[in-house]
């Protein structure tokens, strides 16, 4: 697949149609070298969990022990099982979102209400962190309320976890033109911008090193993006100068004339 036609020889009248076809071979591969990473990235995902899992009952089958370490044992083996479970739930949310057959249950949602009660929920985690949530919305967005909450929530999550401490996280949502935006911004390391068009992408992490492979399983901004594809909506990322900023955007439609499935 690497192969491309060449226009060495070929008629003028042929360049449109190799232009064509070499773009056609050029998203066949780029398509079988993500496959290929995803099996790898999924591989490694699921192998860490199992290998804690199966380091940490040989370790405790060695020989005979007092009930407290046994009782600590097991509530490391739930927690490695809940994150086993929460990334099979992920990657089945994914595949029924890429061949849904039925339309989502979408009505009107107050944007302020969404966002006031999404950033009362993430409240306490970002005292954690030290950093603090401000948002400002108006309008109507017209969304399957699990669906833009579970969006919504994997950004905040998202920006939560790689703020600086001591920053403020802006959440902001508006009507502009023919779409309604929501957008959450965070200050932190910027994304380079070789990165900006694959963190959507399955598993793919800007860490290399994958640090915080323990606190995400690298699919919550693939499920944003399908959530959004739902919707008939796009997201993109932006980053620089140490700022990142992650939109939503919605068609804007009105009450009395809902989108079609």
């Amino acid at each position: 697949m690497s192969q491309r036609l060449q226009r060495d020889d070929a008629p003028a009248e042929l360049d449109a149609l190799i232009e064509q076809f070499n773009a056609m071979l050029a998203r066949l591969e780029r398509g079988f070298e993500q496959l290929k990473q995803v099996s790898a990235d999924m591989a490694h995902d699921l192998r860490t969990p199992i290998n804690n899992l199966l380091g940490q009952t040989e370790v405790g089958l060695g020989q005979v022990r007092e009930p407290h370490y046994y009782q600590h044992l097991l509530g490391s083996h739930f927690e490695e099982l809940q994150r086993l479970s929460r990334m099979i739930d992920n990657m089945l949310f994914l595949v029924r979102a890429e061949h849904a057959d039925h339309p989502i249950d979408r009505t009107g949602l107050e944007l302020a209400q969404e966002l006031g009660r999404l950033c009362d929920y993430f409240e306490d985690l970002a005292c954690e962190r030290d950093v603090r949530l401000a948002w400002h919305g108006e309008g109507t967005v017209w969304a399957d309320a699990a669906l833009l909450r579970r969006a919504l929530a994997n950004l905040l999550a998202n920006a939560v976890r790689f703020a600086e401490q001591g920053s403020v996280i802006e959440v902001t949502a508006g009507e502009q033109g023919d779409e309604v935006l929501i957008q959450v911004r965070n200050r932190g390391q910027a994304i380079a911008p070789e990165h900006l068009e694959s963190v959507f992408e399955r598993f793919y992490r800007v860490d290399a090193s994958r640090q915080h492979s323990s606190q995400s399983s690298g699919l919550g901004l693939s499920i944003v993006r399908s959530i959004m594809q739902l919707h008939q909506g796009h997201c993109w990322a932006e980053s620089s100068e140490g700022s990142t900023c992650f939109t939503l955007a919605f068609p804007r439609v009105s009450h009395d004339r809902p989108p079609s499935p």
